[in-house]
């Protein structure tokens, strides 16, 4: 008789997938000019990571400053084996 054949067995990676949320300020731009431009900027600079922002303006009157608070996604994949 012949010995059982044995089937081939493969090996599949084991991998992690972890996504971070980040929330950032830029605080104390002068007018709402330069925090349209900051926010542009930031557009350009993380695309589809971006996920929010949002432009407050920090007190009523002239004497007043502009925050960018946004949002960014990362996401990391890690093989395990």
């Amino acid at each position: 008789m012949n010995p059982p054949t044995i089937a081939p067995q493969f090996l599949l990676p084991l991998t992690q997938t972890v996504t971070t949320e980040q929330a950032h300020s830029l605080v104390c731009l002068p007018d709402r000019t330069t925090a349209d431009y900051e926010l542009s900027k930031l557009k350009t600079e993380f695309g589809p990571r971006l996920i929010k922002a949002a432009i407050r303006k920090d007190r009523p009157g002239k004497g007043s400053t502009y925050t960018l608070r946004y949002f960014t996604r990362d996401t990391e994949t890690h093989r395990l084996f």
